[in-house]
């Protein structure tokens, strides 16, 4: 009896690594689509959100996995910025514009190096925070 409990223990612990590493790649796709939003006004509110919902995703990995959770999250995620970064589209096209005489203001030439950067900075910083704040209640 123990030993089929221990394979079903298996089974959540590598699900918790996928689902880790599917949301990892979804911030990513949407946060790289998103981050641009706003940047040419008063207020950069896609990039907050895009760092936001990559902060939120960290801590839930933190949260299943402890400090490995967010390893594999940062892993994920950044190498699929960088490479959509990276990777020019149809055309020629990218999808994290960087230091255009187009753009005007601060955060329109500065977003894609925030949004870049910021994601690791901001899944460093879950990784930084306080373990009792992810002890669960047994």
């Amino acid at each position: 009896m123990a030993r089929q409990a221990g394979k079903g223990n298996k089974v959540k612990s590598v699900l918790a690594w996928i689902r880790i590493a599917f949301f990892a790649l979804c911030s990513a796709v949407f946060g790289t689509l998103l981050a641009r939003d706003g940047v040419d006004g008063p207020f950069p509110w896609g990039l907050l959100v895009s760092l936001l919902l990559v902060f939120i995703v960290s801590l839930l990995a933190r949260r299943d996995k402890k400090i490995a959770g967010v390893g594999v999250c940062l892993v994920f995620s950044s190498a699929l910025a960088w490479i959509l970064a990276l990777s020019p589209g149809a055309g020629g096209s990218v999808l994290v514009p960087v230091a255009s005489p187009a753009f005007t203001t601060f955060f329109s030439a500065s977003a894609g190096y925030i949004w870049l950067f910021g994601m690791i900075v901001v899944q460093v910083v879950a990784a930084l925070l306080p373990r009792k704040w992810f002890l669960g209640k047994k």
